[in-house]
């Protein structure tokens, strides 16, 4: 007797939560192959489907999913926080989305997967597979630190470039003006790291600019001062040579 693949093709996959997300994994999955029903509305009754894939807000996961295990052999969560208790496997795009992205915008982005069974953790990375991405595994005991270090990688980032944008407005500057350094920035850290791609005032060891900035900054001194501090910290434990002072400017 043959056993029922984990991932059958064109299996039946009911989205239930119809925000950015819901959509825009409702729309990726149909250009894959898959038979898609949704997104559905949390409190709509979940169809027979091969996967109830949850869309729903972390505090309403257990409810949900609840409600959609009687109609699907499967039912999983998109959450990068919440651990496995009430689903299969679960599957976080580590990516941010506005809800209006194509069916391509999975291709080449991480995606962290985790099973409470390997055919949970099979189905969880052939998905991603489907959708162009590349799965990674993260585990219960390690999501704590993966959804923060998204939250640093994502949402702190916007945090610091809106104040950075409020600054340069004081300034007369547009952020468009910014946005080549952001982009720079990031590209040096891709390619190795932030200790080696830090520059400015706290590398070359010049406190008295650093004063200056820290008292234009009186909007935002907290979070100056925070990160004034973990910039130092950088510097301090970066191996000999990775985070050296900058050529004095003229």
């Amino acid at each position: 007797m043959h056993s029922t693949p984990a991932l059958p093709p064109h299996a039946t996959i009911a989205i239930v939560g119809a925000g950015r997300l819901g959509g825009v994994l409702a729309r990726a999955l149909r250009a894959a192959g898959f038979i898609v029903i949704g997104p559905l509305r949390r409190d709509d009754t979940v169809p027979d489907a091969d996967i109830a894939l949850l869309c729903v807000p972390d505090s309403a996961i257990a409810a949900v999913a609840f409600a959609a295990r009687p109609h699907s052999r499967l039912v999983a969560h998109v959450s990068g926080a919440t651990p496995l208790i009430d689903v299969d496997f679960s599957l976080h795009p580590l990516q941010t989305f506005t809800g209006t992205e194509s069916s391509d915008v999975f291709r080449g982005i991480g995606v962290a997967v985790d099973g409470r069974t390997p055919e949970g953790l099979e189905v969880a990375e052939r998905l991603a597979r489907a959708l162009g991405a590349n799965p990674f595994r993260v585990d219960d005991a390690h999501r704590a630190e993966y959804h923060a270090a998204a939250s640093f990688a994502s949402n702190f980032v916007l945090t610091v470039l809106d104040a950075a944008e409020h600054l340069a407005k004081d300034a007369g500057v547009d952020r468009a003006h910014l946005a080549p350094l952001v982009r720079q920035t990031v590209d040096n850290w891709t390619a190795s790291g932030a200790a080696s791609a830090l520059t400015g005032p706290i590398v070359r060891g010049d406190e008295e600019t650093v004063a200056r900035q820290r008292a234009a900054s009186a909007d935002y001194r907290e979070l100056f001062d925070a990160l004034a501090a973990a910039t130092r910290a950088i510097v301090e434990r970066a191996p000999h040579g990775s985070a050296t002072p900058e050529e004095p400017r003229a």
